[in-house]
Parts: C-alpha cells; structure tokens; sequence
C-alpha cells in the first residue's frame, strides 16, 4: 500500500549544455533570418530598380532650371538609399560571387587602421596591435575583410565614446587550419539580453538615426561566406571582444610579407 506522498527531484540544469543549446538556437535563427532577407531583397531590387530608372528619365525630360529637379535628384538619392540597405540585406545572407584569394590578414588590419588613425573617433583611443609574424594565409576577399574590420573598429569606438583601448590580435587557431582574429574594446558592453540577437539584422542597441542595425550582420555574412566564423564574448560595461575565425588559404602560406608584430598606438588618453 503506497503512503499517497508524491516524490518530486530536481535536476540541476548543466550550463554548459544550456549554453551549447543557445548557441544552436542562435545560429538557426541567423540562418532563417538571413533567408528572409534573401528573399525581400530580391522582391524590392525589381522595383527600386524601376523606380530609379524612371526617376532618371524624369531628369532627362526636365529643363535645367525646373523647380522640379530638386525633388526627382531627392528621389534618386533615396532610391540609392534604399538599394545600399538591400544590397546589405544580400550581404547578410551571403549572396556573394566574389572570388575568394590568398591574403594577408595581418596586412589588411595595418591597411585600414593607416586610413582610420585620422578619424575623429579614433583621435583618443590607444589602438593596439598583436599580429602573428608566421601568420598563414587565409583565402578571402580582401574588399569585404577591410569593411569587416572597418565596421568592428567603428563599433568598438562608438562603444567606448572616443576614450579607451582598443586591441586588434592574431593568430593562428588552436586546433583548426585556419586563423583568428579578436577586436576587444573597454567599451560599454553588450546586455545580456541583447547578446543573443546582436548579428540580427535592423537590430541595433544605439539610439533613434545613429545606425540601421545592419553593419554587424553584414560582418557576420561576409564572414561566413569565407567559411568562417564571428561569435562575440561581453558583459555590461566589461567592453567587448569580437572574434573570427577563417580557414587558411590552401595555396600556401608563405607570401614574403615581412614581420607586422608590433605595438601601435594612434592616440594614448595617457599621454
């Protein structure tokens, strides 16, 4: 004869499984998300398209000094607008056909931190680099690496507000035949909350005309069209560190680019 007494267990919920499962999750609504936008970037190309065509014809047809021409070229600016922000869209979903070479990463960071030191939001940021002198190649696209980390560099000093340390390294990845590519910032952080949706796109933590939320979902696209990866470590007010990984050029690794490890600081606040 039983007592009638219920016997309830609790199970302790393994966090390491829990976060796995997060990251599974994480990954296929980025994929969803990125057929979505797959697909409403190929219905509004057609029409925008035409839009801009006519609005071309409409110039055409008016006299130099109509009123009226300030509205149509107002039209066509838009409309340009509009297909940068598709195109973005085709970014995220990696729609790309671009012919992916062996290049340097240690050579494209030098590049674009040379055409960024002069920025206004760099003026007082210490950036500093630790690259990999035996660095291999990786095989990629050298146009879409620079925007990768000219979008991570602005981020990173929008975050820190125009002081703080920024630090860019390489190396290459432990176990894997590829390379990895971290960009920390002292910034603000990302919330908790917010982690998760953060290669989303039109997703953006910053405030109402500062951004379309599209810029790290790009980054996030270009970068597994290189069959790699972008994953991000944060805590509030922690700052942030954005990682990639890519697969190493099978041409080869020796280019005879000479040793990049160094120290560079554009602006210390110290100092």
């Amino acid at each position: 004869m039983t007592s009638g007494k219920r016997s309830i267990i609790f199970t302790e919920k393994d966090p390491i499984a829990s976060k796995r499962h997060e990251k599974l999750l994480s990954a296929e609504r980025l994929k969803a998300t990125g057929r979505l936008a797959s697909e409403i970037a190929h219905e509004l190309n057609t029409p925008l398209g035409g839009v801009l065509m006519y609005s071309h014809l409409l110039l055409d047809d008016l006299p130099e000094d109509d009123p009226r021409r300030e509205n149509v070229v107002k039209i066509n600016k838009l409309v340009h607008r509009c297909k940068i922000i598709v195109q973005g869209l085709l970014d995220f979903a990696h729609e790309d056909t671009s012919e992916l070479k062996p290049v340097q990463i240690n050579r494209i960071l030098l590049n674009v931190i040379g055409f960024l030191e002069d920025h206004i939001l760099l003026r007082n940021i210490a950036v500093r680099t630790y690259l990999d002198p035996d660095l291999p190649l990786v095989a990629g696209d050298e146009n879409k690496l620079e925007q990768v980390f000219i979008n991570l560099i602005i981020n990173a000093a929008q975050s820190m507000d125009g002081t703080g340390t920024l630090t860019l390294r390489t190396e290459v990845a432990v176990g894997t035949e590829g390379v990895r590519v971290e960009c920390s910032d002292t910034g603000s952080g990302i919330d908790d909350k917010h982690i998760g949706r953060i290669f989303e796109p039109f997703f953006t933590t910053k405030g109402p005309g500062k951004g379309t939320g599209l810029g790290l979902s790009i980054c996030h696209g270009i970068v597994e069209h290189h069959g790699g990866t972008m994953t991000v470590e944060s805590s509030k007010e922690q700052g942030s560190t954005f990682i990639m990984s890519l697969p190493m050029a099978k041409q080869g690794s020796d280019c005879g680019w000479p040793i990049l490890d160094r120290v560079s600081d554009i602006a210390d606040p110290e100092s």
